[in-house]
């Protein structure tokens, strides 16, 4: 079926504002208006819709904003057949009241419909005229989490009789009529009793952090609703826990921009985000770079001065203000950062007298490793001595052998060959010796 044509509108439209006759009194009650008209097609005149888009409003609903803004009606069946006859019951209605009733039609491809014509209807007087007497509620206890509010039954006329139905409501501002729908519905409210019957009821998942404003109001038979008294503040929970330590703290040097710090995020729900600190040495005093909280586990240094290497930490920051203990401290080296890897050129002097020091160049990458080892052997592959470099500093570094073993003796004249070792790196130069 094509789904290049909009569904038609109603082809028969709403009747029931022209209805007068004493059998359309039927179709109209104190809360309540049945709705009639003649099934659209799919394409047109043909085929079955997919579904229908009903609303009510207390004013004329005649454009896409006023439909946008009106009330939908839910449970309307499911269209038949084009050209069927259709009824759908609007309840809820308060009695006396006059409203304003459109419709559209959606086929399966999510076509849509122009809006019907608007019918309007007034729901009949009702000899109920008092409604419920306002629902006072009170706070009954709190958690991190939750708050527990209790109420007393109003009646279904003021103090007497037995209400429908309570509504409770929770706003992070204080609820009024102006903006009770705004507010968030709480489910599982108990039907109401007797009047004076007393209720209690836990609303968990509630961000504490914050002021809440919880209000009631009754319910009665005819849709009639109480007033709203002062709402319940809920104050907020002075939050003095801290959020764990940032972990998995590195740095490097970010290709011109400056020091590029990164950490792994946190999984407060509260949390607010991070605070950068750096540091001229392990020891030294941290001062902190961010004058407002990092919302993201990443920030780049663009003021690191000019030295050898710089510390870092990161504190996490909660929706409150608390701050947590400063991370690891992670060091990050400035210099040698056009160095890829360990490296070792041609020693010098070379050739070099026997019993006389010989330099080697090594090359150390700002990204580590920082430890190493230069093993000197003999011609003949056999060990001679291990020169040890820990804890370096990135950038060129002249190692020196002395000529002598292991067991600090003088070495021969003779050819020697010298081992770097750095993590994964293995690079070999040669020496001459001469007498």
């Amino acid at each position: 079926m094509s789904h290049c044509t909009r569904p038609l509108m109603w082809t028969a439209m709403l009747a029931l504002g022209t209805l007068c006759c004493s059998a359309a009194q039927a179709q109209i009650t104190e809360t309540s208006v049945t709705l009639r008209w003649t099934a659209p097609g799919d394409d047109s005149l043909s085929g079955r819709a997919t579904r229908y888009d009903l609303r009510w409003s207390p004013s004329r609903v005649s454009t896409a904003g006023e439909f946008a803004a009106a009330t939908p009606v839910s449970g309307v069946p499911l269209p038949q057949d084009a050209g069927a006859a259709e009824t759908a019951t609007v309840s809820g209605l308060v009695p006396g009241t006059t409203y304003w009733f459109s419709l559209r039609t959606l086929d399966e491809a999510g076509n849509v419909s122009i809006l019907s014509n608007a019918a309007t209807a007034t729901t009949l007087a009702s000899t109920d005229l008092l409604r419920p007497a306002p629902v006072a509620l009170l706070l009954a206890g709190t958690s991190t989490t939750s708050a527990t509010v209790s109420w007393s039954d109003a009646g279904d006329d003021s103090l007497t009789g037995v209400a429908t139905a309570t509504e409770l409501r929770w706003h992070t501002a204080p609820i009024s009529e102006a903006n009770w729908t705004q507010a968030t519905v709480v489910f599982g409210v108990p039907a109401p009793a007797a009047p004076g019957t007393v209720h209690t009821l836990t609303v968990n998942g509630l961000d504490r952090t914050r002021d809440l404003w919880f209000a009631a109001r009754a319910r009665d038979d005819v849709n009639r609703v109480s007033g709203l008294p002062a709402p319940l503040l809920v104050p907020h929970l002075l939050d003095t826990a801290p959020p764990a330590a940032p972990a998995g703290l590195s740095a490097a040097l970010d290709a011109g921009a400056g020091v590029r710090v990164r950490w792994s995020a946190n999984a407060e729900a509260d949390l607010a985000g991070y605070h950068v600190y750096r540091s001229p040495a392990a020891s030294a005093l941290y001062t902190r770079l961010t004058s407002g909280v990092v919302n993201t586990n990443s920030y780049v240094d663009a003021s690191a001065p000019d030295s050898v290497s710089l510390w870092y930490a990161v504190t996490a920051v909660d929706a409150t203000g608390n701050e947590s203990a400063r991370s690891a401290a992670f060091r990050v080296f400035l210099r040698g950062g056009d160095i890829t890897a360990w490296s070792v050129s041609a020693p010098y002097p070379n050739p070099s007298r026997a019993g006389a020091p010989v330099t080697l160049p090594l090359e150390i990458p700002a990204a580590g490793p920082y430890d190493a080892t230069v093993e000197v052997q003999d011609a003949a592959g056999q060990h001679v001595r291990t020169l040890r470099i820990a804890n370096a500093t990135p950038g060129p570094l002249g190692l020196v052998w002395d000529g002598r073993n292991d067991a600090g003796r003088d070495t021969s004249p003779g050819l020697y060959r010298a081992w770097l070792h750095a993590g994964d790196r293995r690079q070999l130069v040669r020496i001459v010796r001469t007498p």
